[in-house]
């Protein structure tokens, strides 16, 4: 990785984040509404099915990234829904700026493994399991630990206001098609089944790989992730292969035991069973 990227990496965990949170939030649209999530929670793929949904357009990383922004560049996102509102997405806790949201969820003991890998292999992440395990839990890290950011959205005010609404990734990989159903009358746009079964089809796991893919053989084009992928596993891909409940697989007893005692409360809230 660049000096450019260490250094902006720095930054974005130090305590110069709080001014610049202020200023990437300004010009937020009272129809605005946000998508929130931690990291490596399925957000990309929500983004993609909804993209083609409410433009008619096919998704790809470009089309996706440049018409759903975050903040800071949120004032060239597309204006998709009602009162001119976009579709906004965000890694960050909730905030007041936040008064209408979607909040996507995932189990914490899938998260910890997609998360650890994916930073290990963009150049700034920790060597040892063990020792990410332990930031990400007690909040030592740039989102804050997972518990911590889930209850920021959950227990929000928005939340409290009927404003957000939650979603499973678990869930919608079950039966994507009625929780984007769910997704958008929630946001106030028709729910069109063709529509919805079509971007299904067209953005399922292969279908996103291959269109991470085309990144990497068209030169000119915008690269995002940056960092090339193995042509095979889903090691050094930001599309990776996001299975739902690996972690048995993964995880030693001792790093599952360490998750559900810091953060099961969380975990049973949201409905996701422990293992002891």
């Amino acid at each position: 990785m660049g000096a450019y990227r260490r250094i902006r990496y720095r930054v974005s965990t130090s305590k110069l984040r709080v001014p610049a949170l202020w200023l990437r939030h300004r010009g937020l649209r009272s129809s605005d509404v946000f998508l929130g999530s931690y990291p490596r929670s399925g957000s990309t793929w929500l983004r993609f099915n909804l993209f083609e949904i409410l433009t008619g357009r096919p998704a790809d990383f470009a089309s996706v990234n440049g018409g759903m922004r975050g903040p800071g560049t949120h004032y060239w996102g597309l204006p998709l829904l009602p009162g001119a509102g976009r579709f906004l997405s965000t890694h960050e806790p909730y905030r007041a700026d936040y008064r209408k949201a979607v909040y996507l969820v995932r189990d914490i003991r899938d998260v910890v493994s997609s998360e650890f890998l994916y930073e290990k292999e963009r150049g700034f992440g920790f060597e040892d399991f063990g020792e990410y395990l332990s930031q990400m839990l007690h909040g030592r890290r740039k989102y804050g630990s997972w518990q911590q950011h889930v209850r920021s959205w959950i227990h929000s005010d928005a939340a409290r206001n009927g404003n957000c609404l939650l979603i499973r990734y678990e869930d919608m990989r079950q039966n994507p098609e009625m929780i984007l159903g769910n997704l958008l009358e929630f946001l106030g746009k028709p729910v069109d089944s063709v529509a919805i079964r079509r971007a299904v089809a067209n953005n399922a796991l292969e279908q996103m790989r291959a269109k991470e893919d085309v990144l990497y053989s068209e030169p000119n084009q915008m690269r995002f992730p940056e960092l090339p992928h193995s042509p095979a596993g889903g090691e050094g891909r930001f599309v990776r292969k996001g299975l739902v409940g690996t972690w048995r697989e993964q995880l030693s007893q001792e790093s599952i035991s360490v998750i559900e005692k810091c953060a099961g409360t969380t975990l049973v809230e949201l409905g996701y069973p422990l293992s002891s």
